[in-house]
């Protein structure tokens, strides 16, 4: 029995996380003199995760191709064996040659990716993908290859430019793709603007050994995009928000298009990605600053007014009067954009805001806030490809937007929330004010309708870059309210006790309001506030330390934290973020 390798293109197209199943198939090949393995891309395996998609409708999202580079190691030494191979899906055509078991081969075609031609009638190496690493003159016919089982292992990675950029003049003429250059062992390029690179898909690399492989290969593709979302909601005590408009940037009006701004054109929109692999073959991708130079813009648009997203459960009343959401879980959210990947970025991204509130208790009192800011630091808006990046932008009673010249209530508090990543999530909650104060805690520590568990690492950074030293301008408090109390705790009331309460000599503040009921607010002693660095590797959501000015603790048990920043240059200037933990499971 001949032991055949196949190739199989499993492209992963939902933003939810995926297994570390190696996708190894049950059949071992015979180790003897006597038997030949021909190497063929299938799937023999039925242990997809329910993020992905296999057989037609992966190779729809290929557009039914994919290129791919292939070697092994032998006595250490390692020898190319698919030298950039066009692998192309033909329905109906499983089975007819060893080196095809579901429609995917690559047997004697030219290095050329199928049924795709340039407007000249040239073919793709001239407009995208690049010839065989050796740039040899003529194309190579590809021929059948078969497994050595002399060999220690053979990795094998891929791409595929997908669809192209969509034709959008009437001339007829054939999409437009990104550029890709030559395969080799560690590392090619994906050049082209953003709707040419959004079409692309990259593989890690898939590492089989010969001995126990299955008979097929199964490569496992990921969209080269990052996907963006804003939500919003408030939590401001006897008043709802409506009527919520943005800013382009920091001196424009605002409109009904939600954006997020950056000070100038850093925020790529083209160019050229280096994708290199990791120890573990996982995809990295990078940004070159030149040859060419990427092109760049500074904001990025949502293209939808909120109230699109707007259920009746935020209605004040049976009207048509539309309201934002009142919690995290509940958030009004945007549409969901696609954006290339920034994973070096250093910029932070700025949003700002007017909205109206209005009172709750009948009378329709309303009170228009202009100009409230927010600020998400660049440590988390490094965007990878195939991660969602949903922000929550939360509208607490501390909001540093202004009713005419005052500004009044006090920050609204950015909830900056990174969720449903293909390879990992993070959540940041960030406080909307000048400065801004953001929160994070490693993704499994972070609830979806409250804030963190006790037991979780939270570390904390005002705004980007700001150094943060325990004791002088960073302090933690813990704070408590009986039951039935006319206020609860959030940012301005926690201000309002340490500003005005009773204070005793152990550090403990108390109001007590008119119906006798008593908010607390103690310097914490248990958990410790430290300064730190960096987010260590164990909480990073990708397994690598990110750097930043900050400070963390942990906390053991339930209830409400308050950080407290002190801005050194005017130490009656002091700034509050309250944060929730509930009991870890």
């Amino acid at each position: 029995m001949k032991k055949k390798l196949f190739f199989a293109a499993i492209a992963i197209t939902a933003l939810a996380s995926c297994s570390s199943n190696d996708f190894v198939g049950d059949e071992s090949p015979q180790v003897t003199s006597e038997i030949v393995g021909a190497i063929s891309f299938g799937s023999s395996t039925p242990a997809i995760t329910r993020a992905a998609k296999s057989g037609a409708d992966a190779a729809t999202d290929l557009n039914n191709n994919f290129v791919v580079f292939g070697y092994k190691t032998v006595s250490a030494a390692t020898q190319t064996v698919f030298d950039n191979y066009q692998v192309n899906y033909v329905t109906n055509t499983a089975n007819t040659t060893e080196s095809n078991s579901v429609n995917w081969e690559y047997v004697s075609y030219k290095n050329l990716p199928f049924g795709t031609t340039t407007t000249s009638g040239g073919t793709l190496n001239t407009d995208g993908v690049a010839k065989n690493a050796n740039a040899s003159s003529t194309n190579i016919e590809q021929s059948i290859k078969y497994w050595d089982f002399n060999a220690s292992q053979y990795d094998f990675f891929a791409y595929s430019l997908g669809a192209g950029e969509a034709d959008n003049d009437d001339e007829g003429t054939d999409p437009q793709y990104a550029k890709a250059s030559a395969l080799s062992n560690s590392t090619y390029t994906l050049e082209g603007n953003a709707a040419q690179l959004g079409t692309c898909y990259i593989s890690n690399k898939k590492i089989v050994a010969p001995a126990t492989s299955a008979t097929e290969v199964d490569l496992e593709f990921r969209s080269f995009l990052t996907k963006v979302q804003l939500g919003f909601y408030e939590t401001i005590p006897g008043y709802s928000v409506k009527e919520v408009k943005f800013y382009p940037s920091s001196s424009e009006t605002s409109t009904t298009t939600p954006s997020l701004y950056t000070a100038t054109a850093v925020i790529p929109n083209g160019g050229k990605y280096t994708v290199t692999f990791d120890a573990s073959g996982k995809a990295q991708v990078a940004l070159a600053t030149s040859d060419p130079a990427p092109t760049k813009i500074s904001k990025i648009d949502f293209n939808t007014t909120l109230t699109d997203y707007v259920g009746a459960d935020y209605k004040e009343d049976n009207t048509s009067t539309v309201y934002l959401g009142r919690a995290s879980n509940a958030a009004t959210k945007t549409n969901v954009i696609n954006v290339l990947p920034n994973p070096a970025n250093t910029n932070a991204l700025n949003l700002k805001m007017d909205f109206t509130l209005v009172s709750r208790d009948g009378t329709g009192e309303t009170i228009n806030m202009t100009g409230a800011t927010a600020v998400i630091p660049a440590a988390y808006a490094q965007w990878k490809p195939n991660y969602k990046y949903t922000y929550l932008f939360k509208i607490s009673d501390n909001t540093n937007a202004q009713s005419g010249t005052i500004t009044g209530l006090y920050p609204i508090t950015l909830d900056a929330v990174i969720t449903d990543a293909q390879d990992g999530s993070q959540e940041t909650i960030t406080t909307v004010s000048n400065p801004s104060i953001t929160t994070y805690a490693n993704a499994s520590a972070v609830l979806t309708d409250e804030e963190y568990k006790s037991g979780a690492n939270i570390y904390v950074v005002v705004n980007d870059g700001v150094a943060l030293t325990v004791g002088t301008n960073a302090k933690l408090y813990t704070a408590t309210v009986e039951a039935g109390a006319a206020q609860g705790i959030t940012e301005e009331t926690v201000k309002n006790a340490l500003a005005n309460g009773t204070q005793t000599p152990t550090g403990t503040w108390t109001v007590t309001d008119a119906l006798g009921k008593k908010l607390v607010v103690t310097t914490a002693s248990v958990p410790t506030l430290t300064a730190t660095t960096e987010i260590a590797a164990d909480d990073s959501p990708t397994g690598v330390a990110i750097t930043v000015n900050g400070a963390k603790f942990t906390p053991t048990a339930a209830g409400y934290y308050v950080f407290e920043f002190t801005d050194t240059s005017d130490s009656n200037k002091k700034y509050y973020k309250v944060i929730k933990v509930v009991a870890g499971s």
